[in-house]
C-alpha cells in the first residue's frame, strides 16, 4: 500500500516550479507546446459532436500554427486560427459533453489559454499547460479505475508501472498519469539542456520528443475510444 501521509503532490512539485524558472520564455513556449501535443490526438482521432459545428480545417490550422514559431512570441496566424475555430457554434452554446468529449473541450481550451499567454509566456501561464496535461492524465486513469468498460492494453499498462522508476512511482498514480511525468520529465531535461539559440525541435532529440507525446497521445485515444462505442 502506498504511504499517502509522504507521498508528493503532484499537482505541486516544487522541482517541476523549479524547472519552469529556470527556463527562458522561448523554452516555457517549448515545454507548454509539448505538454499540449501529449493531448492533441483526441482532437484529431474521435469525431466531434456535429452540432458542434467545429471546422476539422479550422482545428487542424490551429495545431498546425501552434507548431510553426515556438520562441514565446505573438502568433498572429496562430491567432488567427483560433479566431476561425472560436467562430463555431460550440462557442455559443451550452453543453453537457460525454466523457471523450469533456477531454476534447479541455484540449481545445489547452490551445485557446497557449494562445492568449504568447508574448508574455510567463511562469504561471506555462504551469497552466503543464498542469492541463497532468490533470487529464489524472483524470482519464480515475475514470477507468471507476468504469466496467475494458480498455484494451491493460496487461502492458499493468506491466508498465510494476517496473517503473521509483522517483515516479512515488506518486501513487495510474498509467497516464505516471507516463505523463516521465515525458514531461524528459521533455523539461532536454529543453533545458540546449542553449537558447538553439533549435532543439528541429533536432533529432526534439523530434523525438515529439514521436514520444505523438505515441502516447494516440494510446490516450484508444483509451477514450472504449468509451465512445
Amino acid at each position: 500500500m502506498t504511504d499517502t501521509v509522504n507521498q508528493p503532490d503532484w499537482r505541486d512539485d516544487e522541482t517541476l516550479s523549479a524547472q519552469i524558472r529556470a527556463m527562458t520564455r522561448q523554452q516555457r513556449h517549448q515545454a507548454a507546446y509539448l505538454a499540449l501535443r501529449r493531448l492533441q490526438a483526441p482532437l484529431l482521432d474521435i469525431a466531434m459532436p456535429v452540432e458542434w459545428g467545429v471546422d476539422s480545417a479550422a482545428l487542424t490550422s490551429v495545431l498546425r500554427e501552434g507548431a510553426t514559431r515556438l520562441d514565446g512570441e505573438v502568433n498572429e496566424d496562430l491567432g488567427h486560427a483560433i479566431a476561425e475555430l472560436c467562430s463555431a457554434p460550440l462557442f455559443e452554446s451550452e453543453i453537457e459533453p460525454e466523457f471523450a468529449e469533456s477531454f476534447q473541450l479541455e484540449v481545445i481550451n489547452g490551445w485557446l489559454m497557449l494562445g492568449e499567454s504568447l508574448g508574455e509566456m510567463s511562469e504561471v501561464q506555462t504551469d497552466r499547460a503543464i498542469s492541463l496535461a497532468r490533470e487529464m492524465a489524472v483524470y482519464l486513469d480515475s475514470y477507468m479505475d471507476g468504469s466496467l468498460t475494458v480498455v484494451e492494453g491493460d496487461e502492458l499498462r499493468e506491466r508498465y508501472l510494476a517496473r517503473v522508476a521509483d522517483n515516479l512511482r512515488v506518486y501513487g498514480l495510474g498509467y497516464f498519469g505516471t507516463r505523463n511525468l516521465e515525458i514531461e520529465g524528459a521533455c523539461h531535461a532536454a529543453i533545458i539542456a540546449v542553449s537558447a539559440s538553439e533549435d532543439l525541435l528541429g533536432s533529432a532529440v526534439g523530434h523525438q520528443l515529439e514521436a514520444t507525446c505523438d505515441e502516447y497521445s494516440s494510446q490516450i485515444s484508444s483509451a477514450l475510444r472504449a468509451f465512445t462505442q
